[in-house]
């Protein structure tokens, strides 16, 4: 029994993917979403049982969606999970209410989607709390029962206006209490995930050329592996390109001067390979490049492109246009082997043609 509550609640609690999403939001998404499942289950049994197989089906559809809702907390969707819990919600909560009247109570589901609202939705939340009041009014109306006969016509107008008066005044009392609690924790959420984000950037930025570096590599080449496996991605090629005498510019001109030739190459580099793929600072003189969805021959004709720019490139330095040149190795992504195999690979090309004469594509 323990073990079985351990495992619901690490199921529930579960860190979402999307490291900027607040985990408190999506608990309180999963649990409304397994609570509604719940009562739709019960219900199912007991619509089967006094013979609305109708509505009984229809209970099971909802009880689907809800899962498939619960299914994308877990798959970093969570706006479309929130927005899809809305418009579930609402719909089996109208319906429940046009077959069966108020006598079930459903309509206090209304009360729960509010609150879960106030948790989840940070843009919104008086436009989407006042679009829920406004259904719940509709269901009031839409659903009023005749009055008894002995009742006069004064005393139905007067509760029509007292049932009006205190859904209005809930939902003020509701939106204000939800608002002012969570108005400082949403602040304070947003506050940390941006700078969440400035870190993430720092931590995966070269500091001098401002490219990626070898952290954020590695971890975007996971994200394509990933979308190998899902059958999202065909091709995948890797490069590695090295600076031809980088040493003799540092020793000839300054270490400023390097750093100069390597800011200008990154920029060269970032400028072409941003709609194709990726580049990363991997190490002293060294880049690599990751060309997605692209063989090794459309990845090497790309490479030839960014070997004729360098050629051409002049890169200014104390009044002096430097030019340089470099050596690349290239390999179209054998998926059977290791990433570090892969690279190795890159790498030894990168050699084989340092080693025949530098300025060149090896493949």
């Amino acid at each position: 029994m323990v073990t079985f509550l351990t495992t619901i609640k690490n199921f529930v609690f579960q860190e979402p993917q999307n490291k900027n999403e607040s985990p408190k939001a999506v608990v309180v998404l999963r649990i409304a979403c397994m609570l509604f499942m719940f009562y739709l289950f019960c219900a199912g049994i007991g619509l089967l049982l006094a013979r609305y197989t109708y509505m009984a089906t229809l209970s099971i559809v909802f009880f689907i969606l809800y899962a498939n809702i619960l299914y994308c907390s877990y798959q970093d969707k969570l706006a479309l999970a929130y927005f899809m819990l809305n418009i579930n919600t609402v719909c089996w909560i109208v319906l429940f209410y046009l077959v069966f009247g108020d006598g079930i109570g459903v309509q206090h589901f209304m009360i729960a989607l509010t609150l879960v609202d106030l948790m989840l939705d940070r843009k919104h939340p008086v436009l989407v709390i006042s679009l829920l009041y406004i259904i719940r009014l509709a269901l009031f109306f839409g659903g009023m029962r005749s009055a008894a006969a002995n009742e006069t016509e004064i005393f139905l107008y007067f509760e029509t206006y007292m049932y009006v008066l205190s859904i209005i005044l809930e939902w003020a009392i509701v939106l204000f209490t939800g608002i002012y609690f969570t108005k400082d924790a949403f602040q304070m959420e947003s506050r940390l995930r941006e700078y969440n984000k400035e870190l993430h950037h720092a931590a995966s930025t070269d500091p001098l050329t401002k490219v990626w570096n070898r952290f954020r590599m590695l971890e975007h080449v996971e994200l394509c592996l990933k979308k190998y496996r899902k059958g999202e991605m065909a091709f995948l090629s890797i490069a590695i390109g090295d600076i031809d005498f980088f040493k003799r510019v540092n020793d000839t001109y300054g270490h400023e001067c390097g750093d100069a030739v390597l800011k200008a190459l990154a920029n060269l580099f970032d400028g072409v390979t941003k709609p194709i793929g990726a580049v990363a600072r991997w190490g002293g003189e060294e880049f690599l490049f990751l060309f997605e969805n692209m063989n090794g021959d459309e990845a090497c004709a790309v490479l030839t492109n960014i070997q004729a720019k360098i050629n051409r490139l002049d890169i200014p330095y104390e009044g002096e246009n430097h030019r340089v040149t470099m050596t690349f190795g290239l390999t179209e992504y054998d998926f059977q082997l290791s990433l570090d195999d892969n690279i190795k690979q890159a790498d030894d090309k990168l050699y084989s043609g340092k080693n025949s004469g530098r300025n060149r594509i090896v493949y």
